[in-house]
């Protein structure tokens, strides 16, 4: 599957649904979730075709 962009989310601006550059999280498709051993960085990678 190809995308023409990929944006990092935050776990809270996905959770929320906040759009990042014009592009709302739940509208892409998850690619990969990132968690940190001290829950600082909780990110989701979302593309969109």
């Amino acid at each position: 599957m190809t995308f023409k962009k990929v944006i990092i989310f935050s776990l809270k601006e996905f959770n929320d649904n906040k759009p990042n550059d014009g592009y709302s999280p739940q509208n892409g498709h998850v690619i990969n979730v990132f968690f940190s051993a001290n829950r600082l960085t909780e990110c989701v990678a979302v593309g969109f075709q």
